[in-house]
C-alpha cells in the first residue's frame, strides 16, 4: 500500500510540473480594467518551429519573437479568430511569418533571400504587417508600418503606436543554448486603455526595464501566470489561460484538394516526373503522393469535365 501511494504522489507531482512548465498565454486585466496585458511562455513552441524548419540562430530567434507576438495578440480575440504577424524585408531574411488562433494554435516560417549574404542586417528595409481575421468581418483588418529595426520587438511597439494608436509596452525575449538552439522564449504585451493611471504604467515599464530578460524569470521557475502577477500592479484579473502549441491544420487531403486547381496536364506532368513530395510552407510537414493518389486526382478532374 505504501509503495502504491508513493507512486501515485509522484504521478500527481509530475502532472503538476508539466502543467507549470506548459507553454501558455495569459490574457489579464489590471488597474480596474484600464490596463490590458498578455504574457506568453512559448519555449517548446519556438523549439518545435526551429526543429521543423531547421533554422539557424538568427532565423530561429526572429520566428520565436513573431510566434510570441502573434500568440499574445490572438489572446485578445474570440474563438477561432486569428492574427498574422508578418515582417518582409530586403536583407538575408526575406520573410518572418507567424499566425496564431485565440485557441492557442500557432504556426509560422522563415523565408531566406539566397541572393543576399549574411553581412547585412537580417531583415533590412521593409514592412511589418499585422492582419486580424475576425468574425463578422468580410476582409481582414490590416495595419502596415515600415520596419524600424527589424528585430520584431521594437517594430511591433512601433506598429501599435502608428497603426492602432494604443500606448503599448512590448518585450519579446529569446535565449539560445550553447548549440544555438532555442533555450527560452517569452513575451509580454501591456496596453494602456482609457483611464489608465500613469503611475501604474510607470511601475510596469520600470519593472520591465529592470530585468535583463523575461527568460530570467522563466529560468527561475516562473510560469506565465506568475510572470503576469509579478509584472502588473494591484489586483490582477486573469481572463484566460490558454495552452500554446505549434500546430498546423495541413493534411495530405487538403493538399490534394488544392492540386485539383492546377489542372490535369500539370498533375500528369508531376506524376511522370516523379514529383510526388508536398511540403507545407507553414510547418514543414512533408506528404508523399502515391500512384493511387495521382489516379484519384485525375479521375476527379475527368469526371468533372464530363
Amino acid at each position: 500500500m505504501f509503495s502504491k501511494g508513493v507512486a501515485l504522489n509522484l504521478s500527481i507531482a509530475e502532472l503538476k510540473q508539466r502543467y507549470r512548465t506548459r507553454d501558455r498565454v495569459i490574457h489579464a486585466m489590471a488597474g480596474k480594467g484600464t490596463i490590458r496585458a498578455a504574457v506568453v511562455v512559448s519555449t517548446a513552441t519556438a523549439r518545435e518551429a526551429q526543429r521543423r524548419h531547421q533554422l539557424e540562430a538568427v532565423g530561429a530567434v526572429l520566428l520565436a519573437r513573431a510566434l510570441s507576438a502573434a500568440s499574445m495578440m490572438a489572446s485578445f480575440l474570440k474563438g477561432e479568430e486569428r492574427v498574422i504577424v508578418e515582417a518582409k524585408g530586403q536583407g538575408f531574411i526575406r520573410t518572418v511569418y507567424a499566425e496564431a488562433l485565440q485557441t492557442g494554435e500557432v504556426r509560422g516560417f522563415v523565408e531566406y533571400n539566397p541572393s543576399v549574404n549574411g553581412q547585412t542586417t537580417p531583415l533590412g528595409k521593409g514592412i511589418l504587417q499585422v492582419r486580424k481575421i475576425l468574425y463578422n468581418k468580410a476582409e481582414p483588418i490590416t495595419g502596415i508600418v515600415a520596419l524600424s529595426t527589424g528585430n520584431i520587438t521594437t517594430d511591433l511597439a512601433h506598429y501599435f503606436w502608428q497603426s492602432e494608436q494604443i500606448p503599448t509596452g512590448v518585450r519579446l525575449d529569446v535565449t539560445l543554448d550553447s548549440t544555438k538552439e532555442i533555450e527560452c522564449s517569452a513575451g509580454i504585451l501591456v496596453q494602456a486603455l482609457p483611464g489608465a493611471d500613469a503611475r501604474e504604467l510607470r511601475y510596469i515599464y520600470d519593472f520591465l526595464s529592470e530585468i535583463d530578460s523575461l527568460c530570467e524569470l522563466v529560468k527561475a521557475g516562473y510560469n506565465a501566470e506568475e510572470i503576469t502577477r509579478q509584472t502588473l500592479p494591484g489586483d490582477v484579473e486573469i481572463f484566460s489561460s490558454t495552452p500554446v502549441d505549434f500546430f498546423c491544420r495541413c493534411s495530405k487531403e487538403r493538399f490534394k484538394a488544392l492540386l485539383l486547381s492546377v489542372g490535369e496536364e500539370e498533375i500528369v506532368r508531376m506524376r511522370d516526373a516523379g514529383q510526388n513530395e508536398l511540403v507545407c510552407q507553414y510547418c514543414g510537414e512533408r506528404y508523399y503522393l502515391e500512384a493511387n493518389d495521382f489516379e484519384e486526382l485525375l479521375n476527379q478532374l475527368r469526371s468533372a469535365r464530363n
